[in-house]
């Protein structure tokens, strides 16, 4: 049995409370200083989908293409031509791996939550995007090390989400809201999970991606 108090990503004991807001309470590490919600005030996996169900994740949602672009710029910025990318965490629709399957790369998608690429963690990728999904993981610490592992020597992992702006903020925060946002990071623990892979953090230019890599 783990131990609430101990970090999810880190493992390091003595977490502590971080406040809390009309749904859940937040746990702060002072170590890697993730930011977590206890497994106790987790949402089903039938509710999470049920909650985007409600968004138009679509190739006809033209914000949300313009969106992913963003992301699929700076993996095509990292990636040969004959380069195979993970899209971890693809979502019902897998809009990112259509679009980046039309620029020419060989791109799988993956997620468990929809049943989707069930073997593609069992393959190596020269670039793997997590894109608003680290958030997301309930096994976050094993799910981070097994990015790792799927990659290739020189590859890269393509990670966007939005950092917090303190930790007394936490609970008020907009992104908090969110009831399937259940990991919050700073730069520091951003760069911590990296560790985790072998791999060192790199900032872009835009304060919510950051490239993993080498």
């Amino acid at each position: 049995m783990v131990d609430p108090s101990s970090c999810r990503l880190c493992l390091e004991p003595g977490c502590t409370p971080a406040g809390r807001n009309k749904h859940r309470e937040f746990v702060h590490c002072p170590s890697c200083n993730l930011v977590f919600v206890p497994a106790h005030d987790w949402v089903t996996p039938e509710d999470e989908r049920a909650r985007y169900a409600h968004h138009d994740n679509t190739e006809s949602n033209p914000g949300y293409v313009r969106f992913l672009n963003e992301v699929a710029d700076i993996a095509a910025g990292l990636a040969k031509p004959a380069a195979r990318i993970l899209d971890f965490g693809a979502g019902e629709n897998a809009v990112l791996t259509h679009l980046l399957r039309r620029r020419g790369f060989d791109c799988n998608a993956y997620d468990p939550l929809y049943g989707v690429g069930t073997t593609a963690l069992s393959d190596r990728y020269d670039v793997v995007i997590l894109c608003e999904v680290i958030e997301h993981l309930r096994n976050l610490r094993d799910e981070v090390v097994s990015l790792g592992k799927a990659l290739a020597p020189d590859g890269h992992i393509v990670v966007r989400t939005q950092c917090y702006p303190s930790v007394q903020q936490i609970p008020s925060w907009w992104y908090a809201r969110d009831i399937t946002h259940i990991n919050f990071f700073a730069p520091q623990t951003l760069a911590s999970a990296a560790g985790l892979c072998g791999l060192r953090c790199r900032p872009s230019e835009r304060p919510d991606l950051v490239v993993w890599t080498r």
